[in-house]
């Protein structure tokens, strides 16, 4: 996939956690409809973390800002884009920490690392884009 392909998917929300429920049904039946139930969890997990971290830290909920997703299905890979309308991150200093069980938040970049196989944020720290392989996905989840 080149950076120039037209997206699978593309969408804009106002940042408003429950438009995430929406798109995430609207990708699901997609992945179905193109027999991609093998990635559907690990592309569903990925697109809501992403989405509820635009919205809640990106934008602080204002929902006067937007997020975009972007989604592209390759031969071998799916790309997921999410973007907001927020001043970013240092993602250069963000490590995954441990994983808190009893935590409602902090997993983001824990996830990510475990469910795609590459993860890139832009330089402000307002994008990330994550690839989620169509052939491995399979051998992940068991």
């Amino acid at each position: 996939m080149s950076r120039a392909d037209s997206p699978t998917f593309s969408q804009v929300i106002p940042s408003q956690l429950a438009e995430v429920e929406t798109l995430c049904g609207q990708i699901r039946a997609l992945l179905q409809k193109k027999d991609l139930c093998p990635v559907c969890f690990a592309v569903e997990l990925l697109m809501r973390e992403s989405l509820n971290n635009a919205i809640l830290h990106g934008n602080e909920s204002d929902p006067a800002k937007l997020v975009t997703l972007r989604l592209w299905v390759g031969r071998e890979w799916i790309r997921l884009q999410v973007c907001d309308q927020g001043t970013g991150f240092n993602w250069h200093k963000a490590r995954p920490r441990g994983l808190d069980l009893t935590s409602t938040s902090g997993r983001g970049l824990h996830l990510y690392t475990l469910y795609a196989d590459r993860v890139r944020f832009n330089r402000r720290g307002n994008q990330i884009t994550l690839w989620i392989s169509k052939k491995e996905q399979a051998g992940k989840e068991n």
